[in-house]
């Protein structure tokens, strides 16, 4: 999330000019494209597990178990003669769902902690601050348990262990993006020319301030998906036998040396679909963001 640039005030505007954003959005290019047929095609199997899967997920087939890939299951079975490609694309649906809720859930509490530290007085932003470093430091996964430790487990308490632990993050950005936009010259601008606070907030502050979160959330999304699987991986997000792809890495652990496929194929899904996320999220970025 270092990768955003802070925004970008043309010189020479005035109060009544449109609020600014930090640049234009780039051209996707072949890896963004690429990224973003994927996850095009992701939200499809969560739409419509049917149309790519097959089989139904939760279909229990005994005298199927454990066979490896071929014509009848692509991916295999696994010991319950399930089939994992039927598992792995109704799986898309969970995963999707909590990478977005999660991002939403932290996008949200960050962006009101950044603005109350990056509009409050000293002492506002300095309590805030030190809390948010205190929770940056922490591990995110440490976080999450103990989010998850308070609500119990499960698939809600899962998006809101990840959303809380992935908030300071974004209110470090959103603090540095509202205090560049409350020095910028719009903004003093609007001052001299008599402006009500609200109305410089609502109309030059903000608009500079958030636009850059949209990019920053693409990414963040990539990265709940992989934390939210982890979660389910330990046993305390989506329970079983529902579809999901950290609980079925889970599920292969013990089959990994007679059904390795009940393992690899859950675990590319994740790794695919993070990467195509934080692919597209940085081919969104604004142009002229810094590394």
């Amino acid at each position: 999330m270092s990768g955003i640039a802070e925004p970008s005030l043309q010189a020479g505007a005035t109060a009544a000019d449109p609020p600014t954003r930090p640049g234009r959005t780039r051209t996707l290019g072949p890896a963004g494209t690429v990224a973003a047929a994927v996850v095009a095609l992701a939200v499809v199997a969560a739409a419509w597990p049917a149309l790519l899967g097959g089989a139904h997920p939760l279909a229990v087939h005994p005298a199927e178990a454990l066979l490896p890939p071929g014509a009848g299951h692509l991916f295999g079975t696994d010991e319950s003669g399930r089939d994992v490609l039927a598992r792995v694309v109704a799986g898309t649906r969970a995963s999707l769902l909590v990478g977005v809720v999660a991002t939403l859930v932290g996008g949200g509490v960050g962006i009101v902690l950044g603005v109350v530290a990056g509009l409050g007085g000293r002492m506002v932003d300095a309590v805030i601050g030190r809390v948010t470093e205190v929770a940056f430091a922490l591990p995110l996964l440490l976080v999450a348990l103990v989010v998850i430790a308070v609500t119990g487990p499960g698939p809600v308490p899962a998006m809101l262990a990840v959303g809380f632990a992935t908030a300071p993050g974004y209110a470090r950005i959103v603090r540095g993006l509202v205090r560049t936009a409350r020095s910028s010259q719009v903004v003093e601008t609007a001052v001299l020319q008599g402006r009500s606070p609200a109305r410089i907030v609502l109309r030059h502050v903000l608009p500079a301030a958030l636009w850059p979160i949209v990019a920053v959330g693409t990414l963040g999304v990539g990265q709940a998906i992989v934390w939210a699987s982890a979660l389910s991986y330990l046993g305390v997000g989506t329970p079983p036998p529902a579809p999901e792809w950290g609980a079925m890495l889970a599920d292969g652990r013990t089959y990994l040396q007679t059904a390795p496929w009940m393992s690899t194929f859950p675990g590319l899904a994740i790794v695919v679909l993070a990467t195509a996320v934080t692919v597209l999220g940085r081919a969104l970025r604004p142009t002229g963001a810094t590394r």
